[in-house]
């Protein structure tokens, strides 16, 4: 999605209270009447869908398209969205990264009721911080079926130089009516798939088990697969900038851009000391600001590494003008790229807090599950049946992440930002984030300051680890 002033303000649905709004939320304030009002009117329905390549099928959509509405705001903005639900079962929408007032989240069982068919639902927020962020369904399986889309808040003043900019939104599909619950091929937990017991179609038996995760057979950047995907055009000289979100419900990918360095800007919407890349890994629910100069005319490729399981369909063409070559240069995949961790982030704001500040809680979080089994657990757990994390307002709480198991998981907390302080860091490179990659056996430890009242969803952001009981609940305590 190329963003200009024109279509910045053009999207800006509202922009003034409208009449008819059935009802002020909870958290609005008395202050919030003198800022700018962005209002958009969201339908969630079932609609016919082309990714431009491949049959028509069903999606759930917002407003009828996948992705959903860009929602583009200043930072201090007032961002209402009225919800109207077409669909046939309950829905919400949360707010990807944002720390919205509790009851805005948008998590049934945890801060709402789901709202139900032909009901309206009205959320409000401020706008802050600045950064690149998403919405979507947290209701079952709602997010792979299409409802999710991208949510920009930029800054008050204007920051940073880029000539040109694109909203790039990552995506992995079925593409059947149904979408990731359709009846499809499902790939079998790791130790099922070691011995040899191939794949399955349809998922479990009926009864209340999770669905295993589908073989993906689409990967779309802005709701477009294979050669129908936009090319990204860029003149010589131009310094380009990149906001990639990642709403796929089970894939992460490796992303490397061919014959071009890319310069990671922002993690989760954080700002961060730059640093060069040429790989860049996104998980699913992490979101990178990149930028890169237009220094090396051609046509080139913005691809993923090919696992084997379909990433590699992922292709974004990056074209010079004037430029008549043919064919898109892919990028290579060596063992010699750079391939920039967590641990080469730096912040880019300190934000002045002591060294060393004394932790009052402390929660170790043992991932597991897929041997064999449809269920993954959070020690031992598994969701609604898991433990309470228990905090009081001003407390400083460390999470430490321990992954037995033998797929990645990318956590995500709501509410809050946090930072990784794994003892190998020091406190300089302690960044912000929302959502956290932990590896096959690996630890990970993060911090988060609890300011922010109420119940908060704590989970992989794996869709189907999260539904097979991947999750808890952050519980403030008075």
């Amino acid at each position: 999605m190329k963003i200009s002033r024109r279509t910045f303000l053009k999207t800006a649905v509202g922009g003034v209270l409208a009449a008819g709004i059935p009802q002020l939320p909870l958290g609005y304030t008395s202050s919030q009447s003198k800022r700018l009002v962005r209002e958009f009117r969201f339908s969630a329905s079932p609609a016919r869908v082309n990714l431009g390549a491949g049959p028509d099928f069903v999606a759930w959509t917002y407003n009828g398209q996948v992705p959903g509405p860009e929602i583009r705001v200043k930072e201090g903005e007032i961002i209402r969205v009225v919800l109207k639900n077409f669909l046939p079962e309950g829905t919400t929408i949360h707010w990807h990264g944002v720390p919205v007032p509790n009851a805005m989240d948008g998590v049934p069982g945890v801060t709402q009721k789901p709202v139900m068919p032909g009901e309206t639902f009205v959320y409000e927020f401020e706008a802050r911080p600045a950064g690149s962020y998403m919405y979507h369904s947290h209701v079952h399986y709602q997010l792979d079926q299409g409802l999710y889309g991208p949510l920009i808040i930029e800054p008050s003043h204007p920051q940073g130089n880029h000539d040109r900019e694109y909203t790039l939104v990552l995506e992995d599909w079925v593409m059947k009516d149904g979408g990731g619950v359709a009846d499809t091929t499902r790939r079998l937990p790791p130790m099922s798939m070691m011995g040899g017991m191939g794949r399955v179609r349809g998922g479990l038996e009926p009864g209340g088990s999770p669905l295993l995760e589908p073989v993906y057979d689409g990967y779309a950047v802005n709701g477009r697969v294979g050669p129908e995907i936009k090319p990204l055009e860029v003149k010589k000289g131009e310094r380009v900038k990149l906001r990639i979100i990642n709403p796929s419900s089970a894939t992460i990918y490796d992303l490397r851009m061919a014959g071009h360095t890319l310069t990671i800007t922002h993690a989760d919407g954080r700002p961060i000391k730059p640093v060069k890349t040429d790989v860049l890994r996104i998980g699913m629910g992490e979101r990178y600001d990149v930028e890169f100069v237009a220094d090396n005319p051609g046509k080139w490729l913005l691809a993923a590494a090919d696992t084997g399981l379909g990433e590699g369909m992922l292709r974004i063409p990056v074209h010079y003008q004037g430029v008549n070559r043919k064919e898109a240069i892919p990028p290579t995949f060596h063992q010699g790229a750079r391939f920039a961790t967590y641990g080469d982030f730096q912040a880019l704001y300190p934000t002045g807090e002591a060294a060393l500040e004394p932790v009052q809680r402390s929660y170790p979080q043992t991932l597991s599950g897929g041997m064999h089994s449809p269920y993954w657990t959070i020690n031992g757990y598994v969701y609604p049946n898991s433990e309470r994390l228990r905090v009081r307002k001003g407390d400083r709480v460390r999470i430490s992440y321990w992954n037995q198991s033998m797929m990645p998981h990318p956590m995500h907390l709501h509410g809050h930002f946090f930072k990784v302080v794994n003892p190998s860091l020091p406190q300089r490179q302690w960044i912000l984030k929302d959502t956290v990659i932990v590896n096959p056996m690996q630890r990970v430890e993060i911090e988060f300051l609890a300011d922010n009242p109420g119940n908060w969803f704590h989970h992989c952001h794996n869709l189907y680890h999260m539904e097979a009981g991947m999750a808890n609940v952050v519980t403030y305590e008075s």
